[in-house]
């Protein structure tokens, strides 16, 4: 059967992910407030998975018609993510300020609304419509930046900001599960009309859904959101910037081989690979699709099972230690061993190695959120370390393919399947064998310095989470008492 993995794989891990996203909500007793909340952010990440698609799509076209030098500037600043890296820190902060997370959330549905639509702007002027995806880019980017701010307020409004762990990976369950959705969508869509006015159409129509929603979901309480009360922060570790400083630098560090992990080569190399002894340009993006897709399954699936059984049994520093080890060793063997099906199996790894070590990362940073002074946006710096990290080598491999610079003679996957001299690709799979040896050598260099800094660093980094039985414990206990004096006040008052 033609294009089985949109038709039969996809929609089974996607019943699969809402099976997942189910019991995610089922511990949580079933408030139907909270299942809004759920609702309206798996709506508006699905959305943002296919605008974000889109915009990448619609630059990829437009490479073919611009100079060398205009293409490096395209694609920094036609980047919604790039645009991002600066918005991040500046949502955490001012609705920090203002006590409002929930304000951010529902404009970013709005901009999401107006990049929807401004594709949809038809323009012959290829100077205008450049401008047009930088301002649609720079629009994008205010709704992404809104991230951080769906872990912040489910941990301030439903659990008084302690749970940041469970926050942080429940969240981004529904997060990494709504891009995979998005992606599938944009594919589907893809195949059958390339209907940029249809989907589009659609889009907007579910972010109104999603905004409406919103009205439905939890309400904000403007006290539960800032720092923690000081009697609190006197029984915890005390935050410092050195704190945030190395925090940053283990999530950049992270961005940046998860980026080099994602970057185009491997994708050309599959293909490529696989040209040679099949020529089937409908088994040729079949496999395209399942490499993308294999890498967001390791993370919402093979990730949260990761999460869910071995974190209680391993606790937090094992399990992000042996995840470091388990991607270098990955790393290494991607060295010497160098063909499709480790490839693809060697993805699925990085996928679930991933979505645990970034969400571990990310969840301190909530924790350190609530002890910084000042409205120091910890999770906005973090978030865009890790963009950062991603966006440097997406920057560089991307200017070097589209540029037609060294030994990258074809832009696209599409290229590579349309290519009629088989010997072309052969000399072309050769080369691509050289650039990926070295770059997974890199890589595992980078990982073992990753590793190193991780085991001087993770103490003071994780705080009391280096007993993670004891701090739930102690967590528990204080969230029992806030809701004991919450009732005896209630008595009193009556």
């Amino acid at each position: 059967m033609k294009n089985w993995d949109l038709f039969i794989v996809a929609p089974l891990v996607i019943i699969l992910g809402f099976v997942f996203l189910y019991f995610v909500y089922k511990k949580q007793n079933f408030e139907k407030k909270l299942f809004w909340f759920y609702i309206q952010t798996l709506i508006f990440w699905i959305i943002n998975a296919i605008l974000l698609q889109e915009n990448s799509n619609v630059l990829t076209q437009l490479f073919d018609k611009t100079t060398p030098a205009n293409i490096v500037v395209l694609l920094i600043f036609s980047s919604a993510m790039f645009f991002a890296v600066l918005l991040k820190p500046l949502a955490t902060w001012l609705t920090g300020k203002i006590k409002n997370r929930r304000i951010w959330i529902r404009i970013s549905i709005l901009t999401s609304v107006l990049a929807s639509l401004m594709l949809l702007i038809p323009s012959d002027d290829q100077s205008w419509f450049k401008l047009l995806i930088i301002l649609q880019a720079i629009i994008l980017a205010f709704s992404i930046s809104s991230q951080s701010l769906y872990f912040l307020f489910l941990n301030e409004q439903k659990y008084n900001r302690l749970f940041a762990l469970k926050v942080s990976f429940a969240i981004g369950f529904v997060i990494t599960f709504a891009t995979f959705i998005g992606n599938w969508i944009t594919n589907i869509n893809e195949l059958v009309n390339k209907n940029l006015i249809l989907i589009n159409s659609v889009c907007v129509v579910f972010l109104l859904v999603a905004l409406f929603i919103s009205f439905k979901t939890i309400e904000e309480n403007p006290n539960k959101i800032g720092e923690f009360k000081l009697v609190l922060k006197e029984e915890l570790v005390k935050y410092s910037k050195s704190t945030l400083v190395k925090l940053i630098i283990l999530t950049l560090l992270l961005g940046i081989i998860f980026g080099f992990v994602q970057s185009p080569i491997f994708r050309m190399y599959l293909v490529a690979n696989s040209k040679i002894a099949n020529d089937s340009a409908e088994w040729l993006k079949t496999l395209d699709r399942k490499y993308q897709a294999i890498f967001l399954f390791g993370e919402f699936v093979l990730g949260f099972v990761l999460y869910k059984i071995f974190l209680p049994k391993m606790g937090v520093k094992n399990l992000i230690f042996w995840l470091i080890i388990i991607s270098g060793v990955t790393l290494l063997v991607s060295t010497f061993v160098i063909n499709s099906i480790w490839i693809i199996f060697a993805n699925l790894i990085f996928g679930a190695a991933y979505f645990v070590l970034f969400y571990m990362w990310f969840s301190f940073a909530i924790m350190w959120n609530y002890r910084a002074s000042k409205g120091v946006p910890v999770t906005g710096f973090i978030a865009s370390a890790l963009i950062l990290g991603q966006i440097l080598v997406i920057i560089i491999f991307n200017s070097v393919i589209y540029t037609k610079s060294g030994l990258f003679t074809y832009q696209s996957i599409q290229a590579i399947i349309d290519e009629i001299n088989i010997n072309n690709v052969i000399t072309f799979e050769i080369n691509l064998r050289s650039i990926i040896r070295i770059t997974c050598a890199s890589l595992f260099f980078i990982n073992s310095i990753y590793l190193f800094l991780t085991v001087i660093w993770i103490d003071q980094v994780i705080a009391e989470f280096i007993d993670y039985a004891n701090i739930k414990n102690i967590f528990s206990e204080y969230e029992k008492d806030n809701v004991e004096k919450k009732i005896n006040t209630r008595i009193i008052i009556d």
